[in-house]
């Protein structure tokens, strides 16, 4: 009977994951450094496969190297998100060539500490982009409001698989050390288990914006307190959404709406997350209810045309954040108050 490794698995269901991404558009699509992320933790289980399934050593130098590069690889795709010109530069980006750099000469010279190397390296990488995901999705400033969401569940993502890596090959090291490697192709195996989770997770969410109503908010009572420009901020900021209707623009981040208001968007964040207790996406899409209301009562548009109109791209965060404001489904909504608007 054919042996098929798990990793070979996880492989396949990352290559449908980063077709899907693709073909529904939006950041994954727009974003080489994630398309290459991507392939690259396909090729690695595979390699992982090949060594834990078959035995097969050959292929280790390889793998090593390409974990030290994944790592360093996802910082610098999700830094990419955090500001605008966040792309690579070697002028700016070459110490990050260090950790694959050193991987490479220890193959050749050295192989004995590769496997303290990758551990150091996965805790660095892991723990920097678990910092980034703690600041919460207005910390992704370059993507567009409506992925806010789903990005920064990939980061959370991210940041935990290369912690994670980081035990299994502190657990493996040991094995090897002290019990002959008995249970580390049990552990590798198991390891993969979480990984398939964690794919159907992310999988789950392709095209389409996860949306927490209650997480990544910073309670307005807490010890960091209201500014004393904070309500200013606020009261500009609707301003020019309520005069110039930008939340129409699907493709609105927060480093676009900093730009139109003239506000750096560190402040924009921090002011709606303390005044009104929300992200900046959640606060936008308030408004872009507030907008579908109006076209459903106003207008016989379908409710796919309402949706597009006001601002949302797909039907899932469409029906989700209409119902978290309302409570109702836009078609409930459009039977029971058909000529009622919703107010801010």
């Amino acid at each position: 009977m054919l042996f098929i490794p798990l990793s070979f698995v996880v492989a396949l269901l990352l290559l449908i994951f980063l077709a899907q991404g693709i073909l529904s558009g939006g950041t994954l699509q727009k974003s080489r450094l994630f398309q290459i992320l991507i392939i690259l933790y396909a090729v690695l289980s595979v390699l992982i496969g090949v060594r834990w399934g078959y035995g097969i050593l050959t292929f280790l130098p390889l793998q090593s190297i390409l974990a030290a590069s994944w790592a360093s690889l996802a910082w610098l795709s999700f830094r990419s998100f955090v500001h605008q010109g966040g792309q690579i530069s070697f002028l700016k980006d070459w110490y990050h060539l260090l950790p694959t750099l050193l991987v490479v000469a220890l193959v050749q010279v050295w192989p004995d500490p590769i496997d303290i190397v990758l551990i150091v390296i996965y805790l660095f990488y892991g723990l920097i982009l678990l910092k980034l995901a703690l600041s919460g999705p207005d910390r992704l400033n370059a993507v567009r409001l409506s992925e806010a969401p789903r990005t920064h569940l990939a980061l959370w993502v991210t940041s935990l698989i290369l912690i994670a890596f980081a035990g299994v090959d502190i657990f493996i090291s040991y094995d090897f050390r002290f019990m002959d490697g008995q249970l580390s192709g049990m552990v590798v195996s198991f390891a993969n288990v979480p990984a398939l989770f964690v794919l159907g997770v992310a999988a789950s969410v392709v095209g389409q914006t996860v949306s927490d109503p209650n997480g990544d908010i910073e309670d307005p009572k807490s010890s960091r307190g209201i500014e004393p420009e904070d309500q200013d901020v606020l009261i500009k900021i609707e301003k020019l959404l309520d005069e110039k209707a930008i939340y129409q623009d699907y493709n609105l981040s927060l480093n676009r709406l900093a730009r139109k208001s003239g506000i750096t968007s560190r402040r924009i964040s921090g002011a709606i997350n303390r005044l009104k207790g929300q992200n900046v996406s959640q606060f936008i899409n308030e408004y872009r209810v507030a907008e579908s209301c109006r076209r459903l009562a106003d207008t016989n548009d379908t409710i796919t045309n309402v949706m597009l109109e006001s601002g949302f791209q797909t039907k899932s965060n469409f029906n989700r954040e209409f119902k978290r404001v309302t409570g109702l489904s836009p078609k409930d909504w459009r039977q029971e108050y058909p000529n009622v608007r919703y107010k801010l």
